[in-house]
């Protein structure tokens, strides 16, 4: 359950990670890299589970507002095992909730059990903590946007009839546009990325969304409340059957380091090739979306 786990480098200190399934995960394997941001990102946004050892002390830290209910069971198997066997070590829980991070120590492992037990029953695996907030505009907002990325999508989108061909394969071909395109399929409870152009301007390095093309939400993005966001996003729009913009903001893992973005993420359905259809469901559909980043001059005001 903790193998992959990552040694800090000093004499009798590790450190572990649980994932969101409940599994022993590589956190620089998921993240390209380790580090103090990259750390509070998995337990604060991603609903890790973060174990450390240090000798005969043990340490396990997590967010009551975003851990995952799998991710808890296993931590508490952990416990129930060391209770068992009458393991004498000291432990302590650091938990973060909505009015502060709380840690508590005991050498008891029952007694460490029963504050797992609780935050189970306060843990929603469907609502993890919202770090990308949406704000939905009406389709007028496209004009004052004064775009022309998002002039030349819309003109292509309705040239095309709504339809995954031509001007739209040529304007997500075009090496001149330097926003990220995206066109995005059902696959069971997520979406695949069918198709993906990057932009510089993106969070991720051009190394990391060259891999995007091909992959699900699942499987190239590591923030969950990204996923959610995304996936909401394209559901709406496959509902509704007519453009969706939204207004969008939150901290993201980018190459980098974590920061704040906004941007406008406009949303487009559009019917797949005959000779794609067979391989996806809900109809053959999908969405076309464009992420914009705000103009200075409104993130400014």
């Amino acid at each position: 359950m903790f193998s992959n786990g990552h040694g800090t480098g000093l004499i009798g200190i590790t450190t572990r990670w649980i994932d969101d399934s409940g599994n022993g995960a590589d956190l620089a394997a998921k993240l390209g890299r380790l580090g103090e941001d990259v750390s509070d990102f998995a337990i604060h946004t991603m609903g890790w589970i973060r174990c450390t050892a240090i000798g005969a002390f043990e340490e396990y830290s997590f967010d009551a507002r975003s851990v995952h209910v799998k991710g808890l069971t296993a931590l508490l198997h952990r416990l129930v095992d060391a209770q068992a066997a009458e393991a004498t070590r000291l432990r302590c829980i650091e938990v973060t909730t909505s009015r502060g991070t709380t840690k508590i120590s005991d050498d008891r492992p029952d007694r460490m059990i029963s504050l797992v037990l609780k935050c189970m029953e306060i843990a929603n695996p469907r609502a993890p903590r919202d770090s990308i907030r949406r704000g939905r505009m009406d389709s007028a907002a496209l004009l004052s946007l004064q775009d022309p990325v998002v002039a030349r999508l819309i003109a292509a989108w309705q040239a095309s009839g709504a339809a995954l061909r031509s001007p739209i394969l040529e304007l997500m071909t075009d090496a001149g546009i330097n926003r990220g395109i995206k066109v995005m399929v059902p696959q069971g409870e997520t979406f695949q990325l069918m198709r993906y152009h990057g932009s510089p301007n993106a969070p991720w390095d051009p190394a990391t969304w060259r891999g995007f093309e091909g992959g699900t939400l699942d499987q190239v993005i590591p923030d969950r409340g990204m996923i959610e966001s995304v996936q909401a996003s394209t559901r709406t729009a496959l509902s509704l059957n007519e453009p969706l913009v939204e207004f969008c903001e939150g901290v993201i893992l980018a190459s980098d380091g974590l920061k704040e973005y906004q941007w406008y993420r406009i949303s487009l359905p559009v019917d797949l090739p005959a000779e794609r259809r067979s391989r996806f469901g809900d109809g053959g559909r999908g969405v076309l979306a464009l992420l914009s980043p705000i103009p200075r001059s409104r993130e400014a005001a």
